[in-house]
């Protein structure tokens, strides 16, 4: 690398690790914020809160290290043109194309860290959560703790106002809901049981002072009985429902995971689960090449408002950034809906960026 390429890529390295730390003490706080207040209703300890904390660090890189990128190419692309130094460059023959070549380096280096973030260390930091919710399961006390939940298990929808330890095999739920959903292309409506108190182990619920009801197709009930006891089984995975930090499962998953079980899904007849396993898939690709598209775009834009001051290239990073995102959203949600291919939907964000900073590259050759 020839001192030119070496003084540009050095102007990034500053600017970047500001912008990732600013963004990462933002985010993270934002997370601590979301669970702290029930961490402090299950009396968890500082040190389990503070471990949280730092599972949540690799989800928020891989949202993190785009706008840094994005950020430092503009900063450095406003600094270096205000003093001129750009046009010392362009003067010694270099084509404008070949003077950004380190930014492009750059993004495309920090496209691999964000994807192997994405790909390896996120869904470790995954299974460390969910180690953590089974530290809250075990170790809830034998006086009820208000950290009631509303959960899906197979055709079980079920709701509970608190939880107490009874024993270590057993959990008990207070205040219970259990609705058992109407089968398909049934009139039924969906059955309610209500119980004062559900005790779990092991696969079994035994309800205490229970009423059950009966609903007919027009919803009024036909059937209300009352039991002092009654039991049924199903298995219930607590520590999904005791997920510290609400994330989305796909984004959570490696791309290898993401393949085999879209092929599982495919093989099983389930379309529409396969679509969003490949949708996934397709924008923890796309997600991570955004560093490389955004080094692309962000220095032209910076390059001609270079002489309106600093304050105009965070600002337009900012600006590049917020488009970016808000459109890998809104294509994401119409790919899972069907309307466009996973592929198309996942990667026309990154060529539509890419192709529109060559083009402002060019234009101003």
């Amino acid at each position: 690398m020839r001192l030119a390429d070496r003084y540009v890529f050095a102007e990034l390295i500053l600017p970047f690790f500001i912008g990732t730390l600013a963004v990462l003490l933002m985010l993270v706080g934002t997370t601590l914020y979301e669970i702290l207040p029930g961490m402090l209703q299950q009396h968890i300890p500082a040190n389990v809160v503070f471990h949280i904390c730092l599972l949540a660090i690799p989800e928020v890189l891989v949202k993190a290290i785009p706008v840094s990128t994005a950020l430092a190419a503009s900063l450095a692309t406003n600094r270096m043109a205000r003093d001129n130094e750009f046009t010392v460059i362009r003067a010694a023959g270099t084509p404008l194309l070949r003077a950004f070549a380190p930014m492009f380096v750059f993004g495309l280096i920090m496209s691999g860290i964000t994807f192997y973030i994405d790909n390896n260390i996120r869904p470790w930091a995954h299974g460390e959560q969910q180690h953590i919710s089974q530290y809250v399961i075990n170790n809830l006390g034998t006086n009820p703790v208000d950290i009631g939940r509303t959960f899906t298990q197979g055709e079980y929808t079920i709701s509970f106002a608190t939880a107490q330890k009874i024993s270590e095999d057993t959990r008990r739920l207070n205040k219970v809901i259990i609705i058992d959903a109407p089968k398909p292309n049934t009139p039924d409506y969906a059955q309610i049981t209500t119980a004062e108190t559900a005790d779990y182990a092991n696969g079994l619920w035994t309800l205490k002072n229970t009423v059950f009801h009966h609903f007919t197709p027009d919803g009024m009930t036909d059937l209300d009985a009352v039991s002092p006891t009654g039991t049924f089984r199903q298995q219930v995975d607590f520590t999904n429902i005791y997920q510290p930090l609400q994330m989305n499962e796909e984004a959570n998953l490696s791309a290898d995971d993401l393949r085999h079980r879209k092929a599982t899904a495919l093989a099983m007849g389930n379309f529409t689960e396969a679509r969003t396993l490949e949708v996934a898939r397709q924008f923890k690709y796309s997600l991570s090449f955004m560093c490389l598209a955004l080094a692309i775009c962000c220095p032209p834009l910076g390059l001609r408002f270079a002489r309106t001051g600093t304050f105009t290239g965070v600002l337009l990073s900012i600006i590049t950034v917020f488009v970016g995102w808000n459109t890998l959203l809104l294509l994401q949600i119409i790919a899972n809906g069907g309307y466009l291919p996973p592929m198309v939907a996942a990667w026309t964000t990154d060529i539509v960026f890419a192709g529109a900073g060559i083009w402002l590259f060019r234009s101003q050759e």
